[in-house]
């Protein structure tokens, strides 16, 4: 029940953002019983870099978005005709003819951390996959390691599979059932961020997923940008008129990843000082990101 309540909750917050009839045909697409693609059948090149994965599997983190040119095109009945599914848009040859959105830009951030270690063998997890066409670029990029996944979604959702992944319905809201979790499939070498992209989440998920990092792993926080733009300006206001924001929300994840790496004690009435004192303990290092897009952002916390 309490999964349910939740998932009619998102669906009402799409409503909002993008409308009822674009929300409506982004349902239909996702819960069409069609047959999954098959990671293992998809052949890439030899060479070679996260980029074109990214481009590939038409996720957003890369420097153009290729998904949403298939879901806009779908709409056109010829278009449809010759790319029923997914997977034949995966394996369009005339790729050059579209046109794309710009993408979040990550991937040359990323491939900064990860082109050294991709063929070892990793535990990967990505916090809110959607679809799950960056677990396809990690699964294909990473060709040792095993990759998981967690969503509030139903698995219907999922267009992938493969030997090495692995999704499950976590609640990120349910601190019981990240630790459950957890504890049922042990450390993680990278974990990825990519679920609610407001605070308070920002920082739950920091606070829950940050201990089960394996020692020189790291956490990749995306997406804060444009919470933090939204706070300060509404700060600000406060100020103007003498005023200021409740406390527990009136400090930017920017602030606080700086407040890291000093090792600052601060009170936001949400990291605890405890939890401070167990992140200063084990923290590495932290690097924040501006890839140029007006909402992505990138923050990276390596353990100990």
């Amino acid at each position: 029940m309490k999964k349910l309540i939740i998932l009619v909750n998102r669906i009402i917050l799409r409503v909002n953002n993008h409308g009822l009839l674009a929300s409506i045909r982004y349902i239909f697409i996702f819960l069409k019983k069609s047959k999954r693609i098959n990671l293992d059948e998809i052949k890439t090149k030899k060479k070679f870099k996260l980029d074109d994965l990214c481009f590939l599997f038409g996720t957003d983190k890369g420097f153009l978005d290729r998904k949403k040119t298939f879901y806009k095109l779908n709409q056109n009945i010829e278009f449809k005709k010759k790319f029923p599914n997914y997977k034949t848009w995966l394996e369009e040859k005339n790729y050059k003819k579209y046109e794309y959105e710009l993408g979040l830009n990550y991937s040359k951030y990323y491939e900064k951390y990860f082109l050294k270690i991709r063929n070892k063998k990793l535990k990967i997890l990505e916090i809110g996959v959607a679809a799950g066409h960056s677990l396809a670029t990690w699964y294909k990029y990473f060709p040792k390691s095993e990759i998981f996944g967690i969503d509030i979604k139903d698995k219907t959702f999922l267009l992938y599979q493969g030997e090495r992944l692995r999704y499950d319905i976590v609640d990120c809201l349910d601190t019981d059932s990240i630790n459950d979790y957890c504890n049922k499939f042990g450390n993680f070498d990278i974990i990825i961020d990519d679920s609610f992209h407001d605070h308070p989440f920002f920082e739950k998920n920091i606070i829950n997923f940050f201990p089960y990092l394996n020692s020189n792993g790291m956490y990749f926080l995306e997406d804060f940008l444009d919470a933090d733009k939204k706070l300060k300006s509404i700060r600000q206001y406060n100020l103007k008129y003498k005023k200021k924001l409740m406390w527990g929300y009136d400090i930017t994840m920017h602030e606080k990843f700086n407040f890291f790496k000093n090792k600052k004690i601060f009170d936001d009435g949400i990291f605890s000082k405890q939890d401070l004192n167990y992140i200063y303990k084990h923290l590495k290092k932290i690097d924040i990101y501006y890839p140029g897009h007006p909402v992505s952002s990138l923050g990276v916390m390596t353990k100990k």
